[in-house]
């Protein structure tokens, strides 16, 4: 927790990587939690409000509600993050500080978006490069592409699935399994079946990966940069 003392060297340093001022609560109060979001995914930071661009301390006071929106806000981001959220007395003015820690359960996700620490400016993650390189950097694998050795799309697959797929895809029925399953990348180099593939398209999965979860992404257009949801 910061006090008098250990404040005022972040507010001379000014703005970085771990440190984000804000001379006042915003009106869309998103605005904060994307910032908080980000220090999650990052190491961790400060964001303190009360303080200008330039460092200058003005001092800010904020009412129950406004700290209640904060809150309210922060508890839309998932997986759950515990912040502090408290007051430090710098002369006769105030600033407040939101005690952002690096999050142990990465990615953290606001609104259906990644946001990230980049110096000292947060960035939404928009292209799937970018969360793959922010996925590699948390050291999180990638279930759906670990090679699935028992899977055999030609004896394991359910045919139904692969049917009803061709059809909300609009493909041919000549369209042979191989090709789908190539076109879906659920193959790896030298053509093993990923777990992604059992995951599609098996009998049951269910049973071979009890404690798998599937997450979808709603991307607008065709060219998978803007994510809606």
């Amino acid at each position: 927790m910061l006090n008098t003392e250990t404040i005022q060297p972040l507010i001379d340093n000014g703005e970085g990587y771990n440190v984000e001022f804000k001379v006042r609560v915003p009106s869309k109060v998103r605005e904060l939690t994307e910032e908080i979001c980000a220090f999650a995914n990052a190491d961790g930071g400060y964001l303190l409000i009360g303080v200008n661009d330039n460092g200058q301390v003005v001092g800010v006071n904020l009412e129950n509600d406004k700290r209640s929106a904060i809150q309210g806000s922060i508890s839309e981001i998932s997986p759950a993050l515990h912040c502090e959220m408290y007051s430090v007395n710098i002369g006769d003015k105030t600033v407040w500080v939101i005690d952002v820690p690096s999050g142990k359960d990465k990615p953290y996700i606001f609104s259906g978006s990644i946001y990230v620490r980049e110096g000292a400016n947060s960035q939404k993650l928009r292209t799937a490069e970018e969360m793959r390189s922010f996925f590699q950097e948390c050291n999180k694998i990638f279930f759906d592409h670990i090679p699935c050795h028992w899977f055999n799309i030609y004896t394991d697959a359910d045919e139904q699935m692969i049917k009803d797929f061709r059809t909300e895809a609009k493909l041919s029925p000549s369209t042979p399994d191989k090709q789908i399953f190539e076109n879906l990348k659920l193959f790896t180099e030298n053509e093993t079946a990923k777990n992604g593939a059992a995951m599609f398209f098996g009998k049951q999965p269910e049973r071979k990966f009890p404690h798998a979860i599937t997450r979808c992404v709603l991307f607008k257009g065709m060219n998978k940069v803007y994510i809606i949801d």
